[in-house]
């Protein structure tokens, strides 16, 4: 039975090889074979920040002016490390769900993110995106992803990639974070 899993491993690795070309194999075989994976930064949602309240301005913190909520349910993250450069080129894939009052019209919603990059409890880099998600006419959820293609940062003398871990939330007002504690809305 042993053998028999051996010659179909090898078969079938046999064939991947043949039918997906050098260049794909090359690739496939480089990463697994450098350990980027496990040497890659790891990637958190904070949870402070992690729900974007979207109050009607004349509401205050209401919850009954709630225009919409979005929240990051994930995140996902791949690397590049250059040992010669001593550099890290990191990707992301946020996940957030949006949902609102049941009646609303088809409309587009643009939200503010953030991606950091932390060390030791410091924040080195910090960078602001926008996600845009559009709610068709009467749907009160809209699952959404965005990729974040490249996130790159030097790595100090004595530091490895996997010191560094990548933070992403919501870039809230004072007002969203204040509705978001007073609420107790820490998930992720």
């Amino acid at each position: 039975m042993k053998s028999r899993l051996i010659h179909i491993a090898t078969t079938s690795a046999l064939a991947l090889v043949l039918l997906s070309g050098c260049e794909t194999y090359n690739s496939i075989a480089s990463y697994i074979g450098s350990s980027s994976a496990a040497m890659c930064p790891d990637a958190g949602i904070l949870a402070g920040t992690s729900i974007l309240p979207a109050l009607n301005p004349g509401a205050g913190d209401d919850p009954s002016g709630l225009v919409y909520t979005a929240t990051m349910t994930n995140v996902t993250t791949r690397c590049d490390f250059d040992k010669r450069e001593r550099s890290v080129d990191a990707r992301l894939r946020i996940f957030v769900r949006a949902t609102r009052p049941p009646g609303g019209t088809e409309v587009d919603y643009r939200v503010p993110y953030f991606v950091a990059v932390t060390t030791g409890g410091d924040i080195i880099d910090k960078k602001i995106y926008w996600l845009t998600f559009r709610f068709p006419e009467s749907a009160t959820a809209k699952d959404a992803d965005v990729t974040v293609n490249s996130t790159e940062f030097p790595l100090g003398k004595t530091k490895q990639p996997y010191d560094y871990h990548l933070l992403v939330g919501f870039q809230l007002t004072k007002a969203q974070l204040d509705y978001n504690k007073k609420m107790g809305r820490y998930e992720p």
